[in-house]
């Protein structure tokens, strides 16, 4: 049983304002289910609202990335500075060490529009992202 604003978090898909690294990382090795919602008034003291949420493990993640590290760099990147956009976001983080260049053509590359932000990329975005950056450490 967690608070009912982080069991939302854990389930909600791309588009929301609940949606972030939170999200990312339960859904890449969970299949999240709000089983019950807890009234606050169940609780002492009552102060707010928790529900039962059933976190079903993957045998295998939903998508295959050949860096797990640095996809969650990349997520943690792109939701520290929720307004910039994603080509920003990594640009300012102090964990990853790739180019303005760089990350614009990788973002280019995956289709996605200069101005995407974070918040709009699905887990199976997320993980091109990360390979895509994979492969151009490896050159």
């Amino acid at each position: 049983m967690v608070q009912k604003e982080v069991a939302d978090r854990m389930q909600v898909g791309p588009g929301s304002k609940d949606y972030g690294a939170l999200s990312l990382a339960v859904q890449y090795y969970a299949s999240p289910y709000i089983v019950a919602n807890v009234p606050p008034i169940a609780l002492s003291p009552g102060q707010c609202g928790s529900a039962v949420i059933r976190l079903t493990r993957y045998q295998e993640p939903p998508v295959h990335v050949k860096d797990t590290a640095l996809m969650f760099r990349l997520i943690r990147a792109s939701f520290n500075q929720r307004r910039k956009t994603l080509q920003n976001g990594l640009n300012n983080s102090p964990e990853l060490s790739f180019s303005k260049e760089e990350i614009v053509a990788v973002i280019e590359g995956l289709g996605l529009p200069a101005a995407v932000r974070g918040e709009a990329l699905t887990l199976e975005q997320f993980a091109a992202l990360a390979n895509a950056f994979s492969d151009l450490k490896g050159k």
